[in-house]
């Protein structure tokens, strides 16, 4: 695979200003879905639309705002399997983990097809990703990087952002693990990988050393 290939189709669910991923080669009639948030009939129209079927949901990490559309997705493509980290997989059946009942909305997605290891390379739609545990956020927390000849591309869900971290004061948040994590598996990327991340505007990680403020000074 080479970078000219990969399609990232956004979709920006209003409530939580979630980022969900749509993910393909050029082309190709299969994709993976990272993140589904609380407006999955925007994506299944756009996948309908285009002729696109989703082999994969790929979860970051299991807070009600990145997993509420999966099971309108598996309603749709009951062979989509569902991927997150084993520390995290509770939260999709479970209203207090994926913290739907703090907001007085409980919600629960279907369970996990398949329990990802930290640094477990994978293919799905044609495309390698490897994931990465990268705890802090919640506990489970994984990280997806695809790599090619000329490009790397981080789906950092709520770790990283243009200019600031994901939040640590929920339950199984850990600040020292977030910052500790975020230096050792991202900032030791190359500068010109681009971080897609679960909320905000892309950036990279030559961006984040220089100006994020909670990480000056990692210039590697």
């Amino acid at each position: 695979m080479v970078a000219d290939d990969l399609v990232i189709k956004i979709f920006v669910s209003e409530s939580f200003a979630e980022n969900t991923y749509v993910v393909h080669k050029s082309g190709c009639a299969d994709c993976f879905i990272i993140d589904p948030g609380f407006e999955p009939e925007l994506i299944i129209d756009y996948l309908k639309k285009n002729h696109i079927t989703p082999q994969a949901i790929l979860v970051t990490h299991g807070h009600m705002d990145h997993v509420a559309g999966n099971e309108a997705i598996k309603n749709e493509w009951e062979n989509c399997r569902i991927y997150i980290g084993k520390e995290d997989a509770y939260k999709l059946t479970d209203p207090r983990g994926n913290l739907s009942m703090s907001f007085g909305f409980p919600m629960t997605s279907p369970p996990a097809d398949y329990l990802l290891s930290d640094g477990e390379k994978f293919i799905v739609a044609g495309i390698e990703i490897e994931a990465l545990y990268l705890p802090g956020h919640s506990r489970g927390h994984v990280i997806y990087l695809i790599r090619s000849e000329t490009e790397l591309v981080l789906f950092s869900g709520d770790v990283i952002f243009a200019d600031s971290i994901g939040r640590y004061d929920f339950p199984d948040g850990n600040y020292d693990a977030l910052i500790d994590g975020i230096r050792e598996k991202i900032l030791t990327l190359p500068e010109s990988t681009t971080l897609y991340p679960g909320h905000g505007p892309k950036t990279t990680v030559g961006r984040e050393r220089r100006y994020n403020p909670f990480l000056a000074g990692d210039i590697c």
